[in-house]
């Protein structure tokens, strides 16, 4: 039974932040580096999706080349790592499945997990979206300010029964727990409008990427031009 507001989850969290990474820019990296130091996980796990399930392939690098590119991005950073944990199990890239595979990889460190403002709303239409936050914490990070009324009524909407938990830290505005002891924590910070669709657009017209992505990640592409150029150009429309 349920009495009251649950006490932040003792165990060193493992943050993930998933995606395609196709391919990675400092967006994601600054957003993974603001989790590490905010909330202070034992790591961040930066994990790209080996088969998208609701998003077309015929653009996608392949996966190693991708984990190969967040390796490099990541080296020397701290508290940040990639995974390749998408590609070692068959089938769809379903965040629930991947949230399982790393709880029972990691039984004594809770996950957490790393969500856009505009995709929690959404959470419930993914494969088992509802259960999620019994796998792993949610952190979420809107893009506008404007994404607080938002959050709170998809919480109010899909966990009604969350009650307010003190806040973690000063920079989590909003804090809950849920019945079964996971949190959802509300976390605006300042975000890079960076793409890897604006990023995609951009390296096929020859422009600078300067400042937008990790050096090492401009000289893999430079490096395999001629298979990035053949897998990219088909579908070169930018899309913010």
């Amino acid at each position: 039974m349920y009495s009251g507001p649950m006490q932040p989850s003792t165990p060193p969290l493992i943050a993930l932040l998933g995606g395609s990474f196709n391919p990675p820019h400092i967006g994601h990296l600054r957003l993974a580096l603001e989790v590490r130091e905010i909330l202070a996980p034992r790591e961040v796990l930066l994990v790209p999706c080996a088969t998208p399930p609701h998003k077309p392939a015929d653009n996608l690098l392949p996966f190693a080349w991708r984990l190969a590119m967040l390796r490099a991005s990541v080296r020397g950073l701290p508290g940040l790592r990639s995974s390749p944990l998408e590609a070692e199990r068959p089938g769809p890239s379903y965040t629930v499945d991947t949230l399982a595979a790393l709880a029972g990889r990691h039984p004594r460190r809770r996950p957490a997990f790393i969500l856009g403002g505009d995709d929690f709303p959404q959470l419930p239409e993914w494969k088992e979206g509802r259960h999620i936050p019994e796998l792993a914490d949610i952190i979420v990070l809107p893009r506008q300010e404007k994404g607080e009324e938002s959050f709170l009524q998809a919480l109010r909407a899909n966990w009604p029964h969350a009650l307010p938990l003190p806040s973690p830290h000063p920079a989590v505005v909003h804090a809950f727990g849920l019945p079964h002891g996971g949190r959802i924590l509300y976390l605006p910070r300042p975000r890079l409008e960076i793409s890897s669709s604006l990023i995609r657009s951009r390296w096929l017209q020859g422009q600078s990427l300067d400042f937008l992505i990790p050096p090492a990640v401009g000289k893999f592409l430079d490096a395999n031009a001629e298979q990035v150029r053949r897998l990219w150009e088909p579908a070169a429309t930018f899309r913010p």
